[in-house]
């Protein structure tokens, strides 16, 4: 190995430990606690909550997301196949399992029989909380799709986006996953089951995005959906569920057939979102579509990472970026990656959760297509060796970084940023052991 590749390797795996070492602030966090002044509202977090940020800042990320949540998680099942602090996480994990459930049960009507959240919060913050019809729709199977959660357990009574669909089908996956690698419950199964029920319930059902901004059929919300679905029918088949595994596949093979409507022939791309929705033109090159694919792990075959289209498809927003942020101007790899052209968010920079995934994604291609290997290893290290460059001495990863400065920007200590470089460098390592075999 080089002496450049060294370095990356010391690096690489500091910042594991690192990222290993800061998400445990953000799970079962119950020695802090969030005032929010403005609405008279404390939260206290609960044994298995997962805080999108521990960061006390303007930013208000101090929730349980469904979607950050289950990818948190899933990097920690990557932790513990390292032997880094494994008991512990798999507590975690179980703690994570329970809490879960304890959300399925709740019941909106309950909170507006009791009333009380309204007048506790100031004149000018009323507007921000949902109308009572619309928390009272929030029990059973439409709990799954509320997106957000207080991190004590509670329902989270402010204005969102919702529904989102994607969380409880990249839980099940999580889930899944851990029960592949033999770690499981009862109670597991049981988190398993409604998040696969749901999931085949709403199965390409327009939503709002993983961006939470526009409602459309998005791409990202469908392949999760559909590696679900996919590998729960396969769980329930094993588990002597027959009706249950005929159910998800019937649906799981309704959404394969709604994956190849995304690709666009004329464009020669694979779409975000059907049948285009608001800012349709400005969204096609979402970064969400390969944030998708990595997440739905699919390991060959259509809207794989070795798919053809998805590769295409990788291609043009490689090169939209590098022609869009100031820190990409001239280079032919080792390019930043943000969500889509011509984002206003905070600085509607990077963001490191994008820049990891494209390099997953290379190492994910390593695997899958061994004659190109080294080729993708090599592009994979080229863009970890660069964002090295905006990551601070300390280690510590924000949300974005300024498209122009490399400065980080947006909420602090995210936590999805550092699962997002577990899976990465997790990637990495299986692309090098598979070449070293």
């Amino acid at each position: 190995m080089t002496a450049s590749g060294t370095s990356l390797e010391r690096w690489g795996d500091a910042l594991v430990r690192h990222c290993a070492a800061k998400i445990p602030h953000a799970i079962s966090a119950t020695s802090l606690v969030k005032e929010r002044p403005g609405f008279g509202q404390t939260v206290r977090p609960a044994p298995g909550s997962v805080l999108a940020s521990a960061a006390s800042t303007e930013l208000d990320y101090f929730f349980h997301w469904l979607r950050d949540s289950a990818l948190i998680i899933d990097a920690t099942r990557l932790l513990i196949r390292r032997g880094i602090d494994a008991d512990s996480w798999v507590r975690r994990y179980h703690d994570f399992v329970h809490f879960s459930l304890g959300l399925n049960a709740i019941d909106g009507r309950a909170l507006v029989a009791a009333g009380g959240f309204r007048e506790r919060a100031r004149a000018d913050h009323l507007k921000y909380i949902r109308p009572n019809e619309e928390l009272s729709a929030v029990q059973g199977d439409r709990v799954p799709g509320d997106v957000r959660f207080n991190a004590d357990g509670t329902i989270d009574y402010f204005d969102w986006h919702r529904p989102q669909n994607d969380g409880p089908a990249l839980r099940a996956l999580t889930c899944l996953r851990f029960a592949d690698d033999g770690i499981g419950s009862a109670a597991a199964d049981a988190l398993i089951r409604g998040d696969l029920a749901y999931t085949a319930r709403n199965a390409g059902a327009p939503c709002y995005d993983i961006w939470e901004e526009d409602w459309a059929q998005h791409y990202n919300t469908v392949i999760a959906q559909y590696a679900a679905l996919r590998h729960g029918a396969r769980w329930a088949e094993a588990r002597g569920e027959a009706a249950f595994a005929a159910e998800l596949g019937a649906r799981r093979d309704e959404l394969a057939d709604l994956l190849e409507r995304y690709w666009d022939e004329s464009r020669g791309l694979l779409r975000s979102r059907l049948p285009g929705g608001e800012n349709a033109d400005e969204k096609a090159l979402d970064f969400s579509l390969i944030l998708g694919v990595v997440h739905a792990g699919l390991e060959s075959g259509a809207h794989s990472v070795a798919d053809p289209r998805v590769r295409t498809t990788f291609l043009w927003q490689q090169a939209m970026f590098r022609d869009t942020y100031a820190i990409n101007a001239g280079r032919s790899s080792g390019i930043m990656f943000g969500r889509y052209k011509g984002d206003t968010y905070i600085s509607g920079g990077a963001w490191y959760i994008s820049t990891f995934a494209a390099a997953e994604y290379h190492y994910r291609l390593a695997v899958a297509v061994p004659n190109e290997r080294e080729e993708y290893i090599a592009g994979g290290d080229a863009i970890l060796a660069r964002v090295r460059q905006f990551v601070p001495a300390s280690g510590d990863l924000s949300e974005q970084f300024d498209q122009t400065t490399g400065e980080p920007t947006s909420a602090e200590d995210l936590t999805w940023s550092y699962a997002g470089f577990i899976s990465a460098w997790a990637a990495r390592e299986a692309a090098l052991s598979q070449a070293g075999a």
